[in-house]
C-alpha cells in the first residue's frame, strides 16, 4: 500500500464533498461510491452518487457532515476538516475487495482517536471514506475525511497523524499480502512538493538530488569532518551548521543550492537530502574524533563559505591513465563481491553506500542534466538507505571507492571515463542481485537502468584511448611504473559475463 498523502486541513466539508463525488480536476473520478461512514450520516456501505443526477444529495450530505459543528458555533483557527488518501500502486489495483477498503477506513478512525470512547470520555467525530476507483496515474484509492470537532465540541488531536498512518499502512500490507513501501523500515528517499513533481514531469533535474549527490562524494573523499565541510564549499555547494545549546558542538547540517532564477534554497540534511546523509551518519565514514579532529571540524563549521577551497586539479600528465586504472580496481571489487564470502551486512553495507558516492560522483560530472548515469546514482542512493545500527566494516577497497572519487572530481576530462563507468555498472548488478530478497523492485529498476547506462555511453576503442594517452602527454614506456602507466582495460568485463583471461 502506498503510504498516504499527507493529511491536509481544511474549512470547507461541503466543498470536499462535492470534489469527492464530482468528476476529478483530470474527469479521472468515474466510480464514486462511499466505502464506510460514520454511523450519524446515515449512509449504508457501498452508495453511489452521481455528482450530475444527485447534487442535491452529494451537498446535503456534505452539509451533514458539518451541521453540527454549524449550530455549536465551533471555528478552530487551524481548520476542521482533517483529509489524507490512501493507494494502491498500478500493478496492485484492485487487490483489495470494497469490505476491506472499509476495514481499513474503521481502523483508521480507530487508531486515530477520532471514535467514541466512553472510558476515555471522547466524543467521535464525524467521518466519510470515499472510493474513487483508478487515479490518472493508475492508482486505486480512497479518501478519508474527518471533521475534528467532535459532537461534545472539543476538537479532535491530530497529533503523530502521520506515524500512526504509516504504521497502520505497514499493518495491512502484511494483513493482505501486498508490496511493501520500504521507507517504513528505514529505507525510504525523502518524498517529492508539489514543486517537485513539476519539475520531474518537465523533464528538469531536483536541485536538492543534485545536492545529494555532491554532498555523498564528498562524504567519501573527505578523510576527516572539516575536509567534508571545505569540499563541499569548495564544489559549489552553501553549508551551514546547525549547533547544539551550548553552541560547542556541530548537530547536523543544510546545504543550498542557486537554482536558474538565482534564488537560494536550503535543505535539511535528513529531511530532504537522504538519511544516510545525516551527520551522525556521515561521521560512520571517518575515524573516531579526537579533541585536535573535533576543535578543526568546528573551526571548519564557523568559518565562512567564501574562505572554504575546493581541489586542485593537477596537470593532465599526472592524470594519464587515472580513468583506467581506477576502472580496473573497481571491476576487481565487482569480480570479488559476486563470490559469497562476501556477503555478509557489514561489507553490502558500506560497499552499497561507496559504491553510490562513485556514481554520484560520475553523474555530477558527466551529466549537467538529468540522464541514465543520474538515474543510476539516484538508484544506488536510494539501495544504500539503510536502517541505522550496522556493524562498522572496513569494506573490500573501500579506498580504492575512494581514489576512483577523487579520480572523477580532479582528473582532466577524457574518453576513458566511460570505463570506468561500466566498471561501475558491473558493480551496480552486484548490488542489484543484493536487492533481490528483501528489495524486488529496487533490484527490478536498477537492472532495468543498466543497459540504458552501458548504451549512453559506450566503451572506447583502444585507439581512442591511445589518441587521447598521445593527447595528454602521457609517459612512454620508459617511464617510471605506476598506477599511471598501466594499459588501458579496452578488454573490461561487460556486466553479466563471466571475467576471463585477457587476450
Amino acid at each position: 500500500m502506498n503510504n498516504f498523502i499527507s493529511p491536509a486541513r481544511g474549512r470547507h466539508p461541503v466543498g470536499l464533498v462535492q470534489y469527492l463525488f464530482g468528476p476529478g480536476s483530470n474527469r479521472e473520478h468515474t466510480d464514486q461510491r462511499i466505502i464506510a461512514a460514520d454511523p450519524v450520516l446515515g449512509c449504508a456501505d457501498g452508495v453511489r452518487l452521481d455528482h450530475l443526477d444527485e447534487a442535491e444529495q452529494i451537498y446535503a450530505l456534505g452539509r451533514d457532515m458539518d451541521s453540527h459543528r454549524v449550530l455549536l458555533q465551533e471555528y478552530p483557527a487551524c481548520g476542521w476538516v482533517w483529509h489524507c488518501a490512501l493507494s494502491l500502486p498500478p500493478e496492485e489495483a484492485g487487490r483489495l475487495s470494497d469490505e476491506q477498503w472499509a476495514h481499513i477506513a474503521r481502523t483508521a478512525i480507530t487508531r486515530l482517536r477520532f471514535d467514541a470512547d466512553t472510558a476515555a470520555g471522547r466524543a467521535p467525530c464525524r467521518w466519510l471514506a470515499v472510493h474513487h476507483g483508478l487515479s490518472t496515474g493508475g492508482n486505486d484509492h480512497v479518501h478519508l475525511m474527518v471533521n475534528l470537532v467532535a459532537e461534545d465540541s472539543t476538537l479532535a488531536s491530530t497529533w503523530n497523524d502521520r506515524r500512526t498512518m504509516s504504521r497502520l499502512c505497514a499493518e495491512m500490507e502484511n494483513r493482505y499480502g501486498l508490496g511493501r513501501v520500504e521507507g517504513r523500515a528505514g529505507r525510504g528517499m525523502p518524498g517529492y512538493s508539489k514543486a517537485e513533481h513539476q519539475r520531474l514531469k518537465a523533464g528538469l533535474q531536483l536541485h536538492r538530488h543534485r545536492a545529494a549527490r555532491i554532498v555523498r562524494a564528498c562524504a567519501l573523499v573527505a578523510a576527516s569532518e572539516a575536509e567534508f565541510v571545505r569540499l563541499a564549499r569548495g564544489s559549489g555547494l552553501e553549508v551551514r551548521a546547525r549547533y547544539s545549546l551550548d553552541r560547542t558542538a556541530v548537530t547536523g547540517y543544510s546545504v543550498a543550492v542557486v537554482d536558474e532564477h538565482q534564488m537560494v534554497a536550503w535543505y535539511g540534511a535528513g529531511g530532504r537530502l537522504a538519511a544516510d546523509l545525516t551527520l551522525p551518519r556521515l561521521r560512520e565514514h571517518w575515524p573516531c574524533p579526537t579533541p585536535a579532529t573535533q576543535a578543526a571540524a568546528l573551526a571548519q563549521w564557523c568559518r565562512p563559505a567564501v574562505a572554504a577551497a575546493g581541489l586542485q586539479t593537477p596537470g593532465p600528465k599526472a592524470w594519464t591513465g587515472a580513468w583506467v586504472t581506477a576502472a580496473e580496481r573497481i571491476e576487481q571489487i565487482a569480480v570479488q563481491l559476486a563470490t559469497p564470502p562476501h556477503h555478509d551486512a557489514a561489507t553490502r553495507s558500506r560497499t552499497t553506500r561507496d559504491t553510490a558516492a562513485v556514481a554520484a560522483a560520475l553523474a555530477v560530472r558527466m551529466e549537467p542534466t538529468a540522464g541514465p548515469v543520474t538515474e543510476l546514482a539516484d538508484l544506488l542512493a536510494k539501495a544504500a538507505q539503510i536502517p541505522p545500527g550496522r556493524p562498522r566494516s572496513d569494506a573490500l577497497a573501500h579506498k580504492d571507492m575512494r581514489s576512483a572519487v577523487l579520480v572523477i572530481r580532479q582528473a582532466p576530462q577524457s574518453a576513458a571515463w566511460s570505463v570506468l563507468l561500466h566498471a561501475v555498472t558491473a558493480l551496480a548488478e552486484v548490488i542489484a542481485a543484493w536487492q533481490r530478497i528483501g528489495r524486488p523492485h529496487l533490484a527490478a529498476e536498477l537492472a532495468a537502468v543498466l543497459p540504458y547506462v552501458q548504451a549512453a555511453h559506450p566503451l572506447p576503442g583502444a585507439r581512442m584511448l591511445a589518441a587521447h594517452q598521445r593527447s595528454t602527454g602521457a609517459p612512454g614506456p620508459t617511464s617510471a611504473p605506476g598506477p599511471a602507466a598501466r594499459p588501458p582495460a579496452v578488454g573490461l568485463t561487460p556486466p553479466g559475463r563471466r571475467p576471463g583471461p585477457r587476450r
